[in-house]
Parts: structure tokens; C-alpha cells; sequence
């Protein structure tokens, strides 16, 4: 009964979001979203207390600042996933400008199909749908949701802005299969797993999935990074190739490996600390 009160809330919500123009439903969600750390007050502390940690030497007032964009964020992030299909019709042209494209050309033109990362920075989902649209052959890994009404309507969603998903449950198997057939994968790594290795992140040991690292050794796909930026009314879709430092013991290469893709998020995330998903807690599992 849980489970389907949730997904009638869901439903509502949905429909509301989606009859509005959509200037409107931006705002509406970021109002919300700006009203949560009152409404779940122990969400904000854990994103000062993870944004004190990364950054001792900010103010106050600036991680304040920082923890009011990212419910900001997560509210236009909530919106725009709703009403993906929107984002779909839309010429990709008209949407995104690309940085980096002949780095991902050129990994495509290996023939080994690509392993391509990302985080969960500015709109994860929409990052993985125009990755589909100008490069195709996108599949994705993802955690279903524990809600399976819930999950239906997720992968609904997803399917209309052009992604295919693996189930994390499949993820091993199933991203060997694509990169045999010179597909990309494309994989979230700043969750934390219960199965992941120990490997520092902003200083701290965190549960890292070593999927990509170990994928990249059994076949030898190059890997690069990819995150979304917002310009105003359009996006900046930027690919970065991952280049891992030499390894002179083998049982050490997974973990240098792993350590040197958290490097690049690390970077990008102090760059852009607006943009990151603080209200998880990375470091819960060491």
C-alpha cells in the first residue's frame, strides 16, 4: 500500500508538472526543492558538514550559498527529468553544444566500444540522453528503485529521452557484452556501494565501484568522462579521455586506476561545487 500511495503522489505530481508551461514547473520545483532543508533538516546538515570537510577554508555564508544551488539544481533536475520527452523532440543541435567531441570520436574509432563516466552532476539523466542522441549506442547502469511502481515509471521516463539501462545486478556481464559490440557503457561512479573498494576521494576513503577500471584492463575500451553544464536556456556537454598513469605491479593497477578517475571528479567538483549531489552521503561506507 505504501508503494502505490507513492506512486499515485508520483502520478500527480507528474501530471501537474507536465500541464504547466514549463518556465513554470522550473520554478515551482526549485521553490520546493529551496523549501526541503526545513522540511528535512538532517539532508542539509549532512551537505554542510560534507561541503566543510571538502572546503575548511570557505565561510559560512559561501557553503550556504553552495548548499542553497544544489536544492536549487536538484529542483530543475527533478523537472526536466519529468518532462525529458520535451527535451527528446527537441533538435539536439538546439540544446547542446559539444566540447571535446573529437576526443569521443576517437575513442569510437578504436573499435572497442567506449566506457564512458560520469557522476551525478547537474542532470546525470539528461547527460546519458544526449550522449545517446549525438553519439548512439548509449546504455547505461543503474540501480533499479526499491518502489516498483516507482521503477516502472523511472525506466518509462528514461526510455522516452533515448537511453537503454543495464540493472547494476547485470552490470559486469552485460557491459562486457556491449563493449564487444562497440557500444558505450556508460557508468554513474560517485555512489557509494557496499561492495566497492576503500580508494580516496576528496581525502577520505570511499566505497568506489571498480567496474570501470576492471572493464578497461579486460579489453582495453578507452575511457573518458562526461558532464553537463548549464548555459542559460542550453547545455555544454563536455568529454574529457582518462589517461591512467603507468603501473609497474599488476595487482596494483585496479586501485591506482580507481584512485586516478576519482582525481577527475574531484577536480571537476571543485570547479563546479554547485553542481554535485551532496545530499548523498559518499563517504558512509569506507
Amino acid at each position: 500500500m505504501k508503494y502505490l500511495c507513492e506512486y499515485v503522489l508520483l502520478r500527480f505530481v507528474d501530471l501537474l508538472l507536465q500541464a504547466l508551461p514549463g518556465t513554470w514547473a522550473i520554478a515551482l520545483g526549485e521553490w520546493l526543492c529551496l523549501r526541503l532543508p526545513t522540511i528535512i533538516p538532517k539532508r542539509q546538515a549532512l551537505i554542510l558538514d560534507n561541503l566543510t570537510r571538502v572546503f575548511p577554508d570557505k565561510s559560512a555564508e559561501e557553503k550556504a550559498g553552495i548548499a542553497q544551488a544544489v536544492w536549487r539544481n536538484l529542483g530543475r533536475t527533478a523537472v526536466e527529468f519529468v518532462r525529458i520527452a520535451d527535451f527528446a523532440r527537441r533538435p539536439i543541435e538546439d540544446l547542446v553544444e559539444v566540447e571535446g567531441r573529437e576526443h569521443m570520436e576517437r575513442a569510437i574509432g578504436e573499435g572497442k566500444g567506449v566506457i564512458l563516466l560520469t557522476a551525478h552532476f547537474t542532470n546525470w539523466e539528461l547527460t546519458g540522453s544526449f550522449v545517446q542522441r549525438l553519439f548512439g549506442s548509449m546504455t547505461a547502469i543503474a540501480r533499479p528503485v526499491h518502489n516498483p511502481y516507482v521503477n516502472r515509471w523511472v525506466q518509462r521516463k528514461r526510455l522516452a529521452g533515448g537511453m537503454k539501462i543495464i540493472p547494476a545486478q547485470e552490470a559486469v556481464k552485460a557491459s562486457l557484452k556491449c563493449l564487444k559490440a562497440k557500444t558505450i557503457v556508460g557508468i554513474l561512479i560517485d555512489q557509494s556501494l557496499s561492495s566497492g573498494l576503500s580508494v580516496e576521494f576528496f581525502g577520505r576513503t570511499a566505497a568506489t565501484t571498480t567496474l570501470p577500471a576492471l572493464l578497461h584492463v579486460r579489453t582495453g575500451a578507452p575511457v573518458l568522462i562526461t558532464y553537463t553544464l548549464r548555459e542559460g536556456d542550453r547545455f555544454r556537454q563536455v568529454f574529457q579521455p582518462v589517461a591512467f598513469p603507468p603501473v609497474s605491479d599488476e595487482a596494483d593497477r585496479i586501485a591506482i586506476y580507481t584512485r586516478a578517475i576519482n582525481v577527475l571528479f574531484e577536480d571537476l567538483i571543485r570547479r563546479h561545487p554547485e553542481n554535485w549531489f551532496w545530499i548523498h552521503n559518499r563517504w558512509k561506507r569506507a
